[in-house]
């Protein structure tokens, strides 16, 4: 059964600018939206490119063509129905190859004269992107005039109430560095429900680039974030879509638009370092997997990644204001042990910098390190520890939902 979708229609409705297209599928929501406040309107573009490329891997996991009734950029179109599936299908060979249909209709390039965003969440990647292409250091055509926060599904059943709540925790950060932040909200998470293979992870390059096809109206450059240093380039079976942007991500936009991977030939040391000379970053980087206030928990995994990078490199002290530092001196010592015997791509980049900054771990990590059972406690004692949080902030959450009703 093929998946039909009509032309988007733009309506406005208690402060939002709402663009919405039907789709007609019995395992499919009725509609997709994009959302913002509506005094950014103009920046959005009515084509049906997002809601085409939005909808490409739930066909793809239910193995029906989508057939649009209106245009498709050209180029775009000949990428769906090509290249982009075949990346797609490599990544994740459960996906089926299917026919994306609609007139195409090259898109007005901007010859100049066009914006450049990116998205924004606060951490390690988006602050060096916001570092590096801030107008202050950016290369000619390449500085950024406003920045986007998604709700595309990383924050899996997010309500409205809670996705403005961590924008209005962000938007003071974009200011200090003299940008708008630009909120899209969406229901592209209901369609990605059709498999319990579509997550977040393996999917959000897709997601997130929908949502910089909406700015095309006035926006020529939309930078991507990336994860991974290109060496780790991997176009194969895997769980980390990210792994394949440096080849995925510029064939998903417009003669508009252009979809550019960014920060690839930095290491995840590097971009910490890079961080350094940002004052916004200092005060204000997020990492944490467990706080969703927008607090760094200080003893989660990726906290304690970037607290030993920071420490490995000597900068620990400049970013006091955004983690608690008692709480990883308690946690340090078993968590280096942890990193010298480690095998993941992040304790090997550790490693490199251990070495490279020759920082002396302590004799007690190194004692810890060299034994498999004190070891095997640690990671017994970090599970228990993150049960416990997980579970406190479902809880919190829980609360809130019902706080709300009532």
């Amino acid at each position: 059964m093929t998946i039909y979708v009509e032309r988007t229609e733009q309506r406005e409705e208690d402060g939002w600018a709402i663009f919405e297209t039907a789709v007609h599928h019995p395992q499919l929501p009725d509609n997709l939206y994009f959302r913002t406040f509506s005094r950014y309107s103009g920046h959005i573009s009515e084509e049906s490119d997002a809601p085409a490329l939005a909808l490409l891997m739930p066909a793809m996991a239910l193995g029906e063509d989508i057939h649009l009734s209106t245009t498709v950029s050209e180029k775009l179109l000949r990428n769906l129905n090509g290249p982009i599936q075949t990346i797609l299908l490599a990544i994740a060979p459960y996906l089926t190859r299917v026919e994306v249909k609609a007139t195409p209709a090259p898109r007005t390039p901007h010859h100049g004269d066009g914006l450049v965003a990116t998205g924004f969440s606060s951490g390690v990647d988006s602050f060096c992107t916001l570092t590096q292409y801030h107008r202050a250091n950016a290369p000619q055509g390449f500085a950024l005039s406003f920045l986007t926060y998604n709700n595309v599904g990383s924050q899996t059943k997010s309500n409205t109430k809670e996705f403005l709540e961590r924008y209005n925790r962000l938007k003071p950060k974009a200011s200090q560095e003299g940008l708008e932040l630009v909120p899209i909200d969406s229901n592209m998470e209901e369609f990605f429900q059709v498999s319990d293979e579509l997550d977040f992870v393996q999917t959000h390059s897709v997601r997130n680039s929908a949502t910089g096809l909406l700015f095309q109206q006035r926006t020529c450059r939309f930078l991507y974030s990336s994860a991974y240093p290109y060496d780790a380039t991997f176009v194969g079976e895997t769980r980390l879509i990210a792994r394949a942007d440096p080849v995925l991500l510029p064939l998903l936009g417009t003669e508009s638009i252009e979809v550019l991977p960014v920060g690839g030939e930095l290491t995840r040391v590097e971009k910490t370092v890079a961080l350094v000379k940002n004052h916004t970053a200092r005060t204000g980087l997020d990492v944490c997997l467990i706080n969703e206030r927008g607090e760094n928990c200080s003893r989660c995994e990726k906290c304690m990644r970037t607290l030993l990078c920071l420490e490995i490199t000597g900068n620990l002290e400049q970013f006091s204001e955004s983690f608690d530092l008692k709480v990883y001196e308690k946690e340090r010592i078993r968590y280096i042990a942890r990193t010298i015997r480690g095998q993941r791509t992040y304790d090997k980049e550790l490693q490199d910098a251990m070495k490279r900054y020759r920082f002396r771990a302590p004799l007690k990590a190194q004692l810890i390190a060299s034994s498999r059972v004190i070891e095997m406690r640690y990671k017994i004692r970090q599970t228990r520890q993150l049960a416990r949080h997980t579970i406190g902030a479902i809880r919190r959450r829980l609360g809130n939902q019902a706080s709300a009703k009532s």
